[in-house]
C-alpha cells in the first residue's frame, strides 16, 4: 500500500523556531500546525501506485524497449502573495496546484533514453507533467497517472531512437560505457510532516501596507513596494524501486525593494530579503522599517554617487556580497553530472568545471566547502536548503566538497560520471534531456588563518598598493533580477544591452565602495565583474573570522531573460530551489570589473510632485 508520511517531528520544529531565547525572554506562543493534505490523501497515492505497478508489467510497445524505472513526483502548492506599495494593496494572490510529473526511462540501467537531447526536438525527455484536480478521485487520480505515464513512454521511445542513433554515428564518441542511471537505496517514510499553518492574505496584506508606509517620506524614489509571501509545499514520491516517501516544505518571505534614478540617468535600486520556517522567524517590524530608513539612505547617495572606472585589482567582498561571490561563481561549478549530449557548448557550462579534478587543489588552500541538506541549521540559525529525498527520490547526503583547496567530492544526481558512480541525493535541477544535475543546497564555506574584517581591509589596501592602484573594491551585494528587472527601459533598449553582456559574467554589484588608503569609503554605481573563473578561486588570499548566512530560492531560469521579461508585480519569489550559503568575506587577489552603463535613460524633465 502506498501511504503518506513525516519527516520532522512537532517538537524538533517548535525547538528550531525558539532557538536564542534566554531564561528571562518572553515566551513565544508556538504556531498552529497546518492541515494534513486534503488533495493528496492514502486513497489518492494507492490509486497512483497501482497504475505504477500496472504500467511496469504491462505497458509496451512491440519492437520498442520497456520501461525498466517509473517514478513518480506529486506536488502540492499553497502560496499566499501580497505586495503592497506606499501603504496600498497592489496585488494579492492565492495560489493553490497538485500536480504529477512521471518519468519513464527504458532500456536498462547500462543504456537508457536519458540524458540526451535530440537535434531541434530538445522537448523529447522520458518527462511529462499533467495537473491534478485539486479534490480529485481516486479514479480520476489513478487516470492522470496514465495518461502522464503514457506520454511519457512514448517520448522515451523516441528519444531512445535519435539517441541510438546518435551515438551509430559516432556522437560524443559513441557508445559510452558509463551506465546511463544508478540504481538507489529505495526511500520509505510513514508519517505527515507537520509544519506551522500558513498566514492568511489579510495578515499578510495588513502587514504589507503598514511597512510600505514608511516609504512615503522620501520624494526622490521612483518606486517602492514590500511583499510578504507565506507558502508550503507538499511532496510525494513513488518509484517502481520501492521508494514511497514524503516531505514537506514551509517558508516564509519578506521582500523590499525601492528603486530611483542617478543624477545622469541611470536606473538604480536596493532590496532586501529574508526567509524563514515562519512568521516568528521573519525580522521584526521595527527591525524592518530601521532597515527601510538605511536603504532609503543608501538609495539617495547613490543618485549622486559616480560610475565606476574600469578596475584591475584585488577585491573584497563582504556580507551579502561574499555570499553573491560563491552563489554566482563557485557553486555552479560544484555538480559532478556529466551535461547531456547533444546540447550546445555554452549550455554544457551547466554541468561545471570542476569534473575530473578530484584530488587536485581547485581553490585557495585557506578555504573548505560542505553541502548538508541534511540539516536545517547552521550555527543554530534556520536554513530553508534541506529535504528528506532529492529529486529523484534518494535520500541526501552530507557531502565535503573540497577539503581546504582540494576537491573531494562533486554533488551527484543518478546519471553517472567518468569519476563518480552513484548519487549523494544532491539532484535538483531538471536539465535538458530527463534528468536533474546535482546541485548546492545548504552550501557552508569555512576558511582558516581567517582575521577580522578590519585587519582584511588593510590587507586589501596592501595589495593594491603593491599593485601599484591608488583605491580598492569592496562589494556588499550583487543585483538580482529575479527581484529588481522592472526596469522602464523598452523591451528594444533591453536586447540591445544584453547583447553586449556576457552572460557568464556575475550579476553587477548593486552596493560597491572604493576604498582608499586613508579609510575612506566612497560609494560608486555601474560595477559589473568580468567573469570570475576557478583560478581566481585559488588566489584568494583573505577569509574573515564572521560568517554570513543568506537563504533564497535559486530560480531555474536565466537571470538574463528575467532582465528582459521583469520582475512581475514585486512578489517574493516562491518558485525555485530553496538554497541558503553561509560563507565568510573573502579577498580575492585580482578581479577585473569595469562600468555598466546598462538602466541609462533620461532622467524626468520635472521634479517629483
Amino acid at each position: 500500500m502506498f501511504r503518506p508520511f513525516v519527516t520532522t517531528s512537532a517538537v524538533a520544529l517548535l525547538s528550531l523556531l525558539t532557538l536564542g531565547t534566554t531564561a528571562n525572554a518572553k515566551r513565544v506562543p508556538p504556531p498552529a500546525m497546518a492541515p494534513t493534505s486534503s488533495s493528496v490523501t492514502p486513497e489518492i497515492l494507492d490509486a497512483v501506485g497501482a497504475e505504477l505497478e500496472r504500467a511496469m508489467s504491462s505497458m509496451r510497445i512491440p519492437g520498442a524497449p520497456a520501461p525498466y524505472f517509473i517514478g513518480y513526483k506529486l506536488t502540492e502548492v499553497d502560496v499566499h502573495d501580497v505586495v503592497a506599495s506606499l501603504g496600498s494593496i497592489t496585488d494579492d494572490q492565492n495560489r493553490d496546484f497538485t500536480g504529477l510529473e512521471a518519468h519513464v526511462h527504458i532500456g536498462s540501467y547500462e543504456k537508457d533514453n536519458s540524458n540526451f537531447v535530440p537535434s531541434q526536438r530538445e522537448g523529447l525527455d522520458g518527462v511529462t507533467n499533467i495537473g491534478l484536480a485539486l479534490e480529485a478521485s481516486p479514479a480520476r487520480a489513478r487516470r492522470s497517472a496514465w495518461l502522464a505515464t503514457d506520454g511519457a513512454y512514448k517520448e522515451a521511445i523516441a528519444q531512445w531512437q535519435a539517441k541510438s542513433e546518435a551515438m551509430a554515428s559516432g556522437v560524443a564518441g559513441g557508445a559510452s560505457k558509463i551506465a546511463s542511471y544508478t540504481k538507489a537505496t529505495p526511500v520509505v517514510t510513514e508519517k505527515p510532516v507537520q509544519v506551522p499553518k500558513l498566514q492568511t492574505n489579510d495578515e499578510l496584506g495588513e502587514r504589507a501596507m503598514r511597512l510600505s508606509n514608511a516609504f512615503r517620506k522620501y520624494d526622490f524614489i521612483r518606486d517602492s513596494h514590500v511583499g510578504l509571501t507565506s507558502f508550503l509545499e507538499n511532496r510525494w514520491y513513488l518509484n517502481s524501486e520501492g521508494t514511497n516517501a514524503t516531505d514537506t516544505r514551509r517558508v516564509e518571505g519578506i521582500l523590499i525593494v525601492a528603486t530611483a534614478q542617478a543624477n545622469d540617468g541611470q536606473e538604480i535600486a536596493v532590496y532586501f530579503s529574508r526567509y524563514a520556517r515562519s512568521r516568528q522567524g521573519l525580522p521584526t517590524d521595527a527591525e524592518i522599517e530601521s532597515q527601510i530608513e538605511a536603504m532609503s539612505k543608501q538609495l539617495d547617495a547613490m543618485r549622486s554617487a559616480p560610475l565606476v572606472t574600469n578596475y584591475t585589482g584585488p577585491v573584497l567582498f563582504e556580507g551579502d556580497g561574499a555570499v553573491g561571490a560563491v552563489r554566482h561563481s563557485l557553486a555552479p561549478h560544484l555538480s559532478g553530472t556529466p551535461p547531456p549530449v547533444g546540447i550546445s557548448s555554452t549550455e554544457a557550462l551547466i554541468a561545471g568545471k570542476l569534473a575530473g579534478r578530484q584530488g587536485l587543489k581547485v581553490i585557495s588552500d585557506l578555504l573548505t566547502v560542505v553541502d548538508d541538506p541534511t540539516t536545517s541549521t547552521v550555527e543554530n540559525r534556520f536554513v530553508i536548503g534541506g529535504y528528506k529525498f532529492d529529486d529523484e527520490g534518494v535520500a541526501p547526503k552530507r557531502v565535503q566538497v573540497i577539503k581546504d583547496g582540494k576537491l573531494e567530492e562533486l554533488l551527484m544526481s543518478r546519471t553517472p560520471s567518468t569519476d563518480q558512480a552513484m548519487s549523494n541525493g544532491h539532484a535538483r535541477l531538471l536539465m535538458p534531456g530527463g534528468v536533474y544535475r546535482g546541485a548546492a543546497t545548504n552550501l557552508s564555506v569555512k576558511g582558516k588563518k581567517t582575521q577580522s574584517r578590519a585587519q582584511l581591509r588593510k590587507k586589501l589596501l596592501a595589495e593594491a598598493k603593491s599593485q601599484g592602484l591608488p583605491y580598492a573594491i569592496i562589494i556588499k551585494q550583487f543585483d538580482d533580477a529575479e527581484i529588481t528587472s522592472n526596469t522602464e527601459i523598452s523591451r528594444v533598449a533591453k536586447v540591445q544591452l544584453l547583447q553586449s553582456m556576457n552572460p557568464q559574467s556575475p550579476p553587477p554589484a548593486t552596493v560597491a565602495y572604493r576604498l582608499y588608503p586613508d579609510g575612506r569609503e566612497e560609494l560608486v554605481r555601474g560595477v559589473q565583474l568580468e567573469p570570475v573563473d576557478m583560478r581566481a578561486w585559488r588566489d584568494v588570499m583573505g577569509v574573515g573570522k564572521k560568517r554570513t548566512l543568506k537563504n533564497f530560492l535559486a530560480t531555474t531560469e536565466s537571470p538574463f531573460f528575467k532582465l528582459i521579461t521583469g520582475a512581475g508585480p514585486g512578489r517574493v519569489p516562491s518558485a525555485g530551489i530553496e538554497s541558503s550559503i553561509t560563507t565568510p568575506d573573502l579577498l580575492f587577489r585580482e578581479l577585473d570589473l569595469k562600468a555598466s552603463k546598462y538602466g541609462l535613460r533620461p532622467p524626468p524633465l520635472l521634479p517629483a510632485p
